[in-house]
């Protein structure tokens, strides 16, 4: 049996791993010039090293993540917790202070970054089955039940074909409706189901930014805040152990209002709200990273930039035909958002698959 996966996201990645223990073949194609998916690590240094996309997990309600981190001798961090937080209401009203672990609780940071556990499942794959810069456009059924899929490649515009027994989709629902033509065609309840699943995150935009120490610590602040003045909604602090302090915060500010600024802009922005919070130590800083979710062609569709009121309803869409697969944290009902959930996701995707396989061979 020959699998294609499409991404090569955490999913992607973690089920390509565990199909490499198997006798089922595999190709991935990836459309960004990279592997990790919505998974991004600004690594100035080995010491320096701070997620513009998932960031944290929950050790004690996310078990396939803990499992994992430990199989791949991964380290983890505390999320630093000590201290109060900051609450920020509006312009007329001063800041409150509240306890900090009523912000972000009980979650943990993989040391070196969410890309440290990318790049170890990476090392457990046979490079040679990964296509980067590969864009997949059309999938068709062919007579015998196998498939073809179409794809592009970005930097030729190039059209080449991969056949495949199977097929796994591990791009975000709304992604995968827009960008994938379907032979034979999905059906409606597809169709419907998969345009009423958000890409998580996906209308957010995110900063970090670093200092030589974390100066909001001398003042018994946890670097937490809920701001509702902006421009940053909620700020954490992700200090690394051995390098840089850092502020890293979600926006607040609309899509369609960042668009309007200048990354210069938006920069200073996000400074001034730190020294409004901080003080003017909070001016003084190393550097500034920034990542605008609702600009990646890779990960949003324009029907994702509209944020997300309400926690999505997220898990597998109706059937479609037999061979070919979702897999991808929005197609997980229990952890659809979380690196657990795109975890989960991949290894339910591997029991499916491996059953089928056995299946066929009798």
């Amino acid at each position: 049996m020959h699998v294609l996966i499409v991404g090569s996201g955490i999913s992607g990645l973690r089920l390509a791993d565990l199909l490499s223990d198997t006798d089922v073949t595999f190709n991935i194609i990836e459309a960004r010039d990279r592997i990790g998916g919505r998974v991004l690590t600004e690594t100035p240094s080995n010491e320096n090293y701070f997620d513009l996309g998932p960031t944290w997990f929950w050790p004690e309600k996310e078990p396939k993540i803990v499992d994992l981190i430990e199989e791949l001798q991964l380290s983890t961090i505390e999320q630093y917790n000590n201290g109060q937080s900051l609450l920020e209401l509006s312009d007329n009203n001063p800041v409150k202070f509240i306890k900090a672990t009523e912000v972000n609780s009980y979650c943990k940071r993989i040391e070196g970054g969410v890309n440290a556990l990318v790049q170890a499942i990476y090392q457990r794959i046979p490079t040679i089955n990964i296509d980067l810069n590969t864009r997949a456009t059309a999938i068709k059924r062919n007579e015998d039940q196998t498939f073809t899929v179409t794809a592009v490649n970005n930097r030729t515009e190039g059209e080449r074909t991969y056949d495949a027994d199977a097929v796994v989709f591990t791009l975000p629902p709304r992604l995968l409706f827009e960008n994938i033509d379907f032979t034979p065609e999905l059906p409606e309840t597809v169709k419907v189901d998969l345009l009423n699943k958000p890409t998580w995150m996906g209308a957010q935009a995110k900063a970090v930014v670093t200092y030589n120490q974390p100066f909001w610590r001398k003042d018994e602040l946890s670097g937490n805040v809920i701001s509702w003045q902006g421009p940053l909604r909620e700020i954490y602090d992700v200090t690394t152990p051995n390098g840089d302090s850092a502020l890293f915060g979600f926006f607040g500010l609309a899509p369609a209002d960042r668009k309007r600024e200048t990354l210069a802009s938006i920069e200073d922005k996000v400074v001034n709200q730190l020294v409004r919070l901080f003080g003017e130590e909070a001016r003084d800083y190393k550097a500034f990273y920034y990542k605008d979710w609702s600009q990646d062609d890779y990960t949003v569709t324009p029907g994702d930039t509209l944020n997300i009121e309400s926690f999505p309803t997220y898990g597998q869409p109706p059937a479609y035909i037999d061979n070919v697969y979702f897999a991808g944290t929005e197609y997980d009902a229990k952890n659809g958002g979380h690196l657990e959930g795109a975890l989960a996701s991949a290894e339910q995707t591997f029991n499916n698959l491996t059953h089928q396989s056995m299946t066929k061979e009798r």
